[in-house]
């Protein structure tokens, strides 16, 4: 499976106990995926329902203080019925905190098909955790581009916002024109559906005023905006940074592709480096093992001797098969990492390659370089010409 999209969240308490936390965004979770099921039920239950191609299946563990409640769709793409996009949904709560994983995947038959996973459902979820106070490291999530405008704003923004060590998303700052306040570039996309469609993913500013744009400058020298200009500034900024590293789309060499550009650049970062909230992977292997501890639990509870056997037998089986499976799995991903690691070295060998020592008088003028009996002959020609 090939991710197109992960977004990760933290919901905030306000006061409201954990538990309770963790309930309610369950409980969203679950009416979320069933929207398209005509059988579903209000309340969340888990297991697994399938109704016109759409498949939502549910599982939930608790833990001592932690809780998890995983929530995956898979549904048919609109357009093209053979594209699968599976997203996975996940609560995990550790006391009274509570963090929200989602994460979309596309199968690997399918990628000359451009991902698209930002649909109208999977929106309008990140915006409901959003709209409850959700935030991503220290700062809080929005759903509207902020606006930056006087000098304390300015400041706020570079201290508080970029520079922040627990800020986990980038910043996409939008500059206006410097002809007109509040107007931005058409070819840059408008910052409101940019804020809109980048909800969970990234936080969106927009700098109105000219006069802060210099302001903006003061503070970070060559890594500010202005002129309606779009920068990116990833995670972990410094001052010292070289310019490249956040990336700079100049108002003159914006075109029509450059908004939708903007949004799927910081969407691919975002799925990269995705990974599900802590103690996912703890709280799927515990109910894992609860559920298979009921399975032997009512095999050995049969009371024919003979079909306590046979079933026995089958659940060997099935051990084994499972086994098998995912020994070829290992490989196929062992063999995989070895090919990226050739396709790795090959190119770091190109980029590093030993390149002769130029002849400083032909690299400078831009002509091959003479042979030795050409150099010779001119050496002569010289010398007949002095004397």
């Amino acid at each position: 499976m090939f991710r197109a999209l992960g977004a990760r969240l933290t919901l905030d308490h306000k006061g409201v106990a954990g538990v309770a936390l963790f309930e309610a965004a369950a409980q969203r979770m679950w009416v979320w995926a069933t929207s398209g099921l005509k059988t579903a039920t209000d309340l969340l239950v888990e297991g697994e329902y399938q109704e016109d191609g759409l498949t939502v299946s549910v599982v939930r563990c608790d833990s001592e203080d932690r809780s998890l409640c995983r929530v995956a769709v898979q549904r048919p793409d609109e357009w093209d019925p053979s594209i699968l996009w599976l997203t996975t949904v996940d609560a995990v709560r550790t006391g009274d905190t509570v963090e929200v994983g989602v994460s979309v995947e596309q199968d690997l038959r399918h990628l000359r098909v451009p991902p698209s996973p930002l649909a109208p459902p999977l929106v309008a979820l990140l915006h409901d955790f959003v709209n409850e106070g959700a935030v991503a490291g220290t700062q809080r999530l929005r759903a509207t581009p902020e606006s930056l405008m006087g000098s304390e704003r300015i400041d706020w923004f570079v201290q508080s916002c970029l520079l922040d060590p627990g800020r986990r998303l980038p910043v996409v700052l939008f500059s206006a024109k410097k002809e007109e306040d509040g107007v931005y570039p058409v070819d840059a996309g408008n910052p409101a559906l940019a804020a809109r469609e980048l909800c969970g993913l990234a936080h969106v500013y927009v700098m109105p005023r000219v006069e802060d744009s210099h302001r903006l400058t003061k503070r970070l020298g060559m890594l500010s905006v202005y002129d309606g200009a779009v920068r990116i500034y990833w995670p972990r900024l410094g001052l010292s940074d070289p310019p490249p590293r956040h990336p700079l789309h100049l108002r003159q060499r914006l075109n029509t592709a450059s908004g939708p550009a903007i949004i799927r650049r910081v969407v691919e970062a975002g799925a990269r480096s995705y990974r599900p909230p802590d103690g996912t992977g703890t709280l799927l292997a515990t109910r894992w093992r609860q559920h298979e501890e009921e399975r032997i639990a009512t095999i050995t509870a049969e009371p024919d001797p003979l079909r306590r056997t046979a079933l026995l037998r089958d659940e060997l089986l099935r051990v084994i098969d499972a086994k098998v499976a995912l020994e070829h799995e290992m490989e196929a991903m062992r063999l995989q990492l070895t090919r990226s690691s050739e396709r790795t070295d090959d190119r770091d060998s190109q980029l590093t390659g030993v390149r002769t020592a130029p002849v400083s008088s032909t690299e400078l003028a831009g002509k091959p370089a003479a042979t030795g009996r050409e150099a010779m002959l001119a050496d002569a020609a010289d010398a007949e010409s002095r004397d």
